[in-house]
């Protein structure tokens, strides 16, 4: 068989930059999370022809869509692409000799007023995708919607910029946020953990250097909310789970629907990551963060996990480090629901 190994292909701004950074590139890594920052990128390319401090040198803000080249990994002279999305210059930095470029970007929107203009601005009578659609267009891309929708009576952006203001409000919600390839989107990762594993991984799959790690007592049994909505009269009380060990929540709502989402939300977000596992190992083509995956013959440490992070390191070959979650259960549905006012009435 022949030997693997794995190449960076570039567009920079729209041209065909591979061979400027395939012969001199000295390493190449590709942060790919599941939601909650950006996906990020780092080259550290040899500049011995002195073309990056010259006619090549970088300008923030230059678009970048990289595609790691997989040769060779399960035939001989197959080919596998696995495109890493579209990424703006964010810094860089020389260092010698022999002089090298260190080359960061990561994946926000070309309009940098989504990350920095703040804005005031009230939604009334919307839905979570339709407040998206509008966060999107401001921000010059599109938006992917992938999950159930929200409806909201009545939601304010207080002096936010509109990456804070929408991650705050998907996260309010139960949903999860990322920026990949020019879309926003929102998943539902309640669904993405139900999905079947991906890979069925042992520790003869793991580099030396894995850990795992547990914090038990983070765990909430329940939750129980209340809050009292002044313009309305009314008190919305919800509770759901068991009472062993109770998270307690008063996030504003309009009504009982706004309140039960709000509340299984809080506590969910909060039990998530209570049981980590990081490893390093050789690379799966296909296994992207927010997929799933089995860790099997671990005894106690077996189970479903959650993919947060994926780390491809190119270099001296080609790893991925993992950052997991255990999928634990979710708390679905109220075991009681109350207004102090008829929500029909």
């Amino acid at each position: 068989m022949l030997a693997r190994r794995a190449t960076v292909s570039m567009l920079y701004n729209g041209a065909n930059a591979t061979e400027q950074i395939a012969g001199y590139i000295n390493s190449f890594e590709y942060t790919d999370v599941a939601s909650g920052k950006s996906d990020s990128i780092r080259a550290v390319i040899n500049d011995r022809d002195r073309k990056w401090i010259g006619p090549w040198f970088p300008v923030k803000g230059d678009k970048l869509i990289p595609t790691i080249l997989l040769h060779n990994w399960t035939a001989d002279g197959q080919i596998i692409q696995f495109p890493c999305g579209t990424f703006g210059v964010d810094d860089f930095s020389f260092s010698g000799g022999p002089i090298k470029m260190n080359l960061d970007a990561i994946a926000l929107p070309t309009s940098t007023s989504f990350k920095t203009e703040d804005r005031t601005e009230t939604y009334e009578k919307a839905t979570l995708q339709q407040i998206g659609q509008m966060v999107a267009g401001r921000a010059g891309i599109s938006l992917f919607f992938d999950a159930s929708d929200v409806a909201i009576e009545k939601v304010e952006q207080n002096n936010q910029n509109d990456c804070d203001f929408y991650s705050g409000l998907v996260e309010k919600y139960g949903l999860s946020l990322k920026i990949y390839n020019d879309r926003l989107v929102v998943f539902s990762e309640a669904d993405y953990e139900a999905k079947g594993p991906k890979f069925v991984l042992t520790e003869a799959d793991f580099d030396p250097g894995w850990s795992w790690d547990t914090t038990l007592t983070g765990i909430y049994t329940g939750v129980r909310y209340q809050y009292t909505n002044s313009d309305k009269n009314k008190t919305f009380t919800v509770k759901a789970g068991t009472e062993e060990r109770l998270l307690t929540s008063n996030e504003p709502a309009d009504n009982l629907t706004e309140a039960t989402a709000i509340a299984l939300a809080a506590v969910n977000n909060a039990n998530k990551g209570t049981t980590t596992m990081s490893i390093t190992m050789m690379a799966r083509p296909g296994l992207i963060a927010s997929d799933t995956i089995e860790i099997a013959g671990l005894q106690r440490l077996s189970g479903k996990y959650y993919v947060e992070q994926v780390t491809h390191s190119l270099g001296s070959g080609y790893k991925m480090s993992l950052n997991l979650r255990k999928v634990e259960p979710r708390i679905s549905s109220p075991t009681a629901i109350s207004s102090t006012v008829s929500e029909g009435g």
